[in-house]
């Protein structure tokens, strides 16, 4: 698997074998250059024909960086194909259960670990960004205290990139060898709302991006001063929806799922 340009974009969630095409089929989306997919590093937009309810088996990354990409799960939780935003496909992930087994799905990037891991930002410019629409908010499980988007490596490793929503509120932490940087927004999002939430380690300072999809006017912007310094995972396993371990399974203790609908996932290393 040869070493190529970091930038990754899991344009299109590929089914390996293909899958079914129904009455209810959502229809393939014309690529639109806004949503910002094309050449970068890692990036979900779903733009194939998929059936809604469907179960989401795997991904085929169109970027540059080999990657393999699966699902993980644990008690009972799926990932589902539902419409996605503006038509075309996107993901769900698993409803809150109050009780019972925590129902945990997540979509799992992994690199060759025979080659220089080609999502590894080093100290380059990084972008992280997700299009989602949250589910209205619970109360929670003790020790899952929050929705993870997009996430590689976790707190107590020495590098960690990670944006999600802590108790509906977005944020962004990258750790380094310079230490940490964490920024947040003030305020929980809306449930039920499509938003884009970026984030951007550029200049010397960490800044936070949250774009309203169904009112763009106006989007919130906040900024943390300071470098994490250089960020290098070696080939640490990169999750969409949930926590996973260095092995890439679903975080036992707390998964952190996130609970809504997910439709475009970027990862861009400058």
């Amino acid at each position: 698997m040869p070493a190529r340009s970091v930038a990754l974009v899991l344009l299109a969630l590929g089914v390996a074998g293909g899958c079914g095409v129904s009455d209810g089929a959502v229809p393939a989306r014309p690529h639109d250059p806004a949503r910002g997919l094309r050449g970068v590093d890692l990036g979900l937009g779903f733009d194939q024909v998929v059936v809604p309810g469907d179960l989401v088996p795997g991904a085929v990354n169109d970027g540059t960086a080999p990657v393999d990409i699966t699902v993980v799960t644990q008690g009972g939780g799926r990932l589902t194909w539902t419409p996605g935003r503006g038509g075309g496909a996107a993901v769900r992930t698993p409803a809150y259960a109050a009780e019972g087994p925590v129902p945990a799905a997540a979509i799992v990037v992994r690199t060759d670990p025979t080659v220089p891991d080609p999502l590894d930002p080093g100290t380059r410019d990084l972008v992280v960004g997700v299009d989602f629409r949250a589910d209205p908010a619970t109360a929670g499980r003790p020790g899952d205290d929050g929705d993870n988007l997009v996430q590689r490596g976790r707190f107590g490793d020495a590098t960690q990139l990670k944006i999600q929503l802590d108790h509906g509120v977005p944020s962004c932490r990258l750790a380094g060898t310079l230490g940490e940087i964490v920024v947040a927004g003030d305020q929980p999002v809306t449930p039920d709302r499509w938003y884009r939430l970026t984030c951007t380690r550029s200049a010397g300072a960490v800044h936070l991006r949250l774009l309203d999809l169904e009112d763009p006017a106006a989007p919130q912007e906040w900024t943390a001063a300071g470098d994490p310094g250089e960020i290098a995972f070696a080939h640490v396993p990169l999750s969409i929806g949930a926590k996973v371990t260095a092995r890439g399974g679903i975080a036992g203790d707390s998964a952190d799922q996130f609970h809504g609908t997910i439709d475009r996932v970027v990862v861009d290393v400058r």
